[in-house]
């Protein structure tokens, strides 16, 4: 109910505040006319009074000049006291001085004596010259001072003044009367039926039903009414085409909700059969290999007693050759086996870290100790820099030991003679402890990056057709350093070398007490 009041009210607010604006513009222009023609007509009656003021002190000056000058002449005191008394009751003075031009002495005065500021009085002066007779020249006699009233002007006009500012008081109420009654007739009744017919519209009942509030005499606003009437036939078009929309929409998901149940359930099942196939490789794998290692290890043990030629010598130098060849592929295959089952365990999660505080130095001494036989065999050069004060960094040790043997072992194998290999640490930003072991190598382009971190994903290319390998060193040690939160990064270019970098979370680095 207090929004349809709100709803009610907002015409009549809005009717009220655009008839006060078109009044509010016309009335202040009409009050601007008329009181700029009311201060000319004021400024007429000042000025009109002002020049009756000045040619009444001429007259005067001309009427009394000769008597005034007679009686100074003479120098009788009474009569020109007489004369002064009689130009004060016959003229707008209201007070007259007459003063020796000379001495500056006061030689008559009636009515008002007193000028200057603060007064109220206004001076107007003249000289009295007298010419006696027989003689052609004028003596000057004495110097009179009229006294008027300043606000006499004022005072005169009042009534006309009076007469002006009620004629026109009189004009801006007519005006006033006037517009109020045709703004009313004219704009704010039809508005009002106007707002009020928009106001009945009724936005849930449809068809709607066109306003015929105004007529063609209200002008503009029959004009707004023929526009608000076509809004309306568009939104009934839009209502109809939302509603067709609507019942497709309502059809189309249905049916898609349909399709994607019958999709979970199919994927569903695949990820199931998924799931026990991985599991089922797993466990196969794991079994395989263990099933292989014990052959493995009895043709790895007899085969080294006929190389060593333990039982005697050999008779022909062929079996010998056959015998290293028999021991060399059986170390390859168990190689293979033993990543194939770490794989497994990993992926099954079966592989369970030891953690312990590890110091970097030993690990990496560790490594070097194991790779030294096949980097002397190439003639490389295996450098580590680890600063002194390297943190330590709590990890399983024989995974990372794992981890960096399969990193090298590739550096080892992809490196020509000569080459370099580099393992050195630090922390990064993060305070996590980063690892990086680097090499001179073939290198690898970007595009097999992804390629080599794949299990079993080798690339073949000249350089590398004549190198064993599976595949799954890369693999193997990624999954093993995901196991402590860390990743795996290679940064590598085709004939420049490659740079694998090992990042472990900071919470694994150890700071040195």
């Amino acid at each position: 109910m207090g929004n349809t009041a709100n709803a009610a009210d907002a015409p009549v607010a809005s009717r009220r505040t655009l008839a006060g604006r078109l009044f509010s513009s016309i009335f202040v222009a009409f009050l601007g006319i008329g009181l700029l023609i009311t201060a000319v007509l004021v400024w007429d009656v000042l000025r009109r009074a002002d020049e009756e003021i000045d040619r009444e002190i001429r007259i005067v000056k001309s009427a009394f000049h000769d008597p005034i000058a007679n009686q100074l002449w003479a120098y009788d005191e009474r009569e020109l006291r007489t004369v002064l008394s009689a130009l004060v009751r016959l003229s707008v003075a209201q007070g007259v001085i007459v003063e020796d031009p000379f001495s500056g002495r006061r030689l008559g005065a009636y009515g008002v004596t007193g000028s200057g500021e603060g007064s109220g009085m206004v001076v107007h002066s003249f000289d009295i010259h007298y010419v006696s007779q027989g003689s052609d020249k004028a003596r000057h006699l004495g110097h009179v001072d009229l006294l008027v009233p300043a606000d006499l002007a004022l005072t005169r006009s009042w009534p006309s003044i009076m007469l002006i500012f009620t004629a026109a008081s009189v004009k801006l109420l007519l005006i006033w009367i006037l517009f109020s009654y045709y703004a009313q007739r004219q704009l704010a009744r039809p508005l009002s039926r106007l707002s009020d017919a928009i106001d009945r519209v009724d936005p849930v009942f449809r068809p709607y039903s066109d306003i015929q509030a105004v007529g063609p005499e209200d002008g503009e606003l029959k004009h707004l009414q023929d526009s608000f009437n076509r809004l309306l036939n568009r939104l009934e078009t839009a209502h109809a085409e939302r509603a067709a929309y609507e019942e497709e929409l309502i059809g189309a998901r249905a049916q898609l909700e349909d399709a994607v149940a019958e999709r979970t359930k199919q994927l569903d099942g695949a990820r199931r059969r998924a799931e026990e196939a991985s599991v089922a490789k797993s466990r196969f794998l794991a079994m395989m290999s263990h099933e292989l290692r014990t052959p493995l290890n009895s043709i790895l043990g007899f085969s080294q007693f006929m190389v060593d030629e333990i039982m005697g010598r050999m008779g022909n130098v062929r079996y010998l050759e056959y015998a290293a060849d028999i021991q060399h592929s059986a170390r390859h295959l168990l190689d293979v086996i033993n990543d194939i089952l770490d794989i497994s365990k990993v992926e099954a999660g079966e592989t369970k870290l030891e953690e312990e505080d590890l110091d970097l130095r030993d690990v990496a001494a560790a490594v070097q100790r194991l790779m030294s036989p096949r980097i002397g065999a190439k003639n490389q050069v295996l450098s580590i820099n680890i600063a002194d004060n390297m943190p330590k960094l709590r990890g399983d040790g024989r995974v990372l030991r794992q981890v960096l043997m399969n990193l090298f072992s590739n550096a080892n194998k992809f490196t020509p003679e000569g080459g370099a290999l580099t393992l050195s640490t630090g922390v990064d930003y993060r305070g996590g402890i980063r690892i990086e072991v680097a090499d001179t190598g073939i290198g690898i382009a970007a595009e097999n990056v992804p390629v080599v971190l794949e299990a079993f994903g080798q690339v073949r290319t000249s350089h590398t057709v004549t190198h064993e390998g599976t595949g799954l060193g890369l693999t193997l040690s990624k999954q093993l350093v995901d196991l402590h939160g860390g990743d795996l990064a290679i940064q590598s270019e085709v004939g420049k070398g490659t740079t694998v970098i090992l990042r472990f979370p900071a919470d694994r680095t150890i700071p040195i007490d």
